[in-house]
This record gives C-alpha cells, structure tokens and sequence, in this order.
C-alpha cells in the first residue's frame, strides 16, 4: 500500500477510483459521466461530472475532480507524531497552499457556466486529509468565496450525492405528475 501510494500516477488513480465508486453507489449510470469536456472545444476533460437538467438547450454539467495531496499530508502526520509542532505547522502551510493551487486549477479550467454550475467539487478521498483542510483557519470559505470549490470527503460527497439523487426523483416524479394530468385533462374534454 505504502509503494501504491508513493507512486503520483497510482495515487492520482486511487483518488478517481474512489471517486468513481461513490458515484456508482449513489447514482444512475445515466446521472453522471467520466471524462467530460465541460466546455465545448476547450480540450479540457474534468475526471467525473454530474449531468443536471439544464435550460434545454443545453446539458448542464457539476465538475467533480479528485485532489489527493499526499506528500504534504503524510510530512504533517509524521511532524505531528514526532511532536515538532514547528515542522507540523510548515507542513500544514504546505498543504494549504497545495489546496489552494487545486482548487485554483479546477475553478480555472472546469467552472464554466452556462456549460457547468457556478461551482465545482474538489474530491479528498481520506477523511483524514479533510478534516486537515477543514481545521485550516478559512480555507474553506477562501475556496468556496474566491475558487468557487466545495471540498468534499467521502462523507460529505455521499450525503450530497444522495440529496441530488433525492432532487432527481422528486424532479422526475413533478414531470410524470404533468404528464398524468395532460392525460387527464384530454380524457376530462373527451368525456
């Protein structure tokens, strides 16, 4: 684990695999898609996003990418279990600013509305790691203000997941209600 881990490549993988298990537990495989090209004819593909009903005339998008930030993690873990509060601290800046950069990166190449939400998801797949960027002082509301970026862990991305699942049926079930009262109301004038 600690070799797969290491590796940027299988770390970068593990995040998006983890990411993609959530949304097939929570979701329908017609909800949400990997690799989309957010914006038509930019070139850039976001790893997952969530298909939202749009204006009609076009698909609206909810980005969702994967941070896995290991190295600055693991340098704080292991100055806090030394007990180098100083080390600790650089470490923990460290971090920020790897955050910080992430969220910079996903705002600037996936929140693209018309095409996607006014916002993005930023994925960490430890709750670890999220509770580090939660107790950040600001961070959060830094990332949401300026980047327009929701950090997720797994516990809070499965509890959004399952509010959107929750909006999607409630969606579907007011479109089948109209259709049932246009049946209605044609049976009503015939009759």
């Amino acid at each position: 684990l600690k070799r797969v881990l290491t590796n940027v490549k299988a770390r970068g993988t593990w995040g998006e695999v983890s990411l993609g298990n959530l949304l097939e537990q929570v979701l329908s495989p017609d909800q949400y898609e990997r690799n989309v090209e957010i914006q038509p004819g930019s070139g850039r593909r976001v790893e997952f996003a969530i298909r939202l009903p749009g204006d009609g005339e076009r698909q609206l998008w909810l980005p969702l990418d994967a941070k896995f930030p290991m190295e600055d993690y693991q340098r704080l873990e292991e100055a806090r279990e030394r007990g180098e509060a100083d080390a600790a601290e650089l470490a923990a800046r460290a971090l920020e600013v790897r955050i910080r950069g992430a969220a910079r990166d996903i705002s600037a190449r996936y929140v693209a509305p018309p095409h996607s939400t006014d916002f993005a998801v930023m994925f960490v797949p430890t709750e670890g790691l999220f509770a580090e960027i939660l107790r950040r002082p600001g961070l959060i509301d830094m990332l949401q203000r300026e980047c327009q970026i929701m950090v997720a862990g797994p516990t809070t991305l499965f509890s959004l997941l399952t509010a959107l699942r929750m909006g999607f049926r409630s969606l579907a079930i007011q479109q089948r209600s109209a259709e049932v009262w246009r049946v209605l109301g044609a049976v009503k004038l015939e009759f």
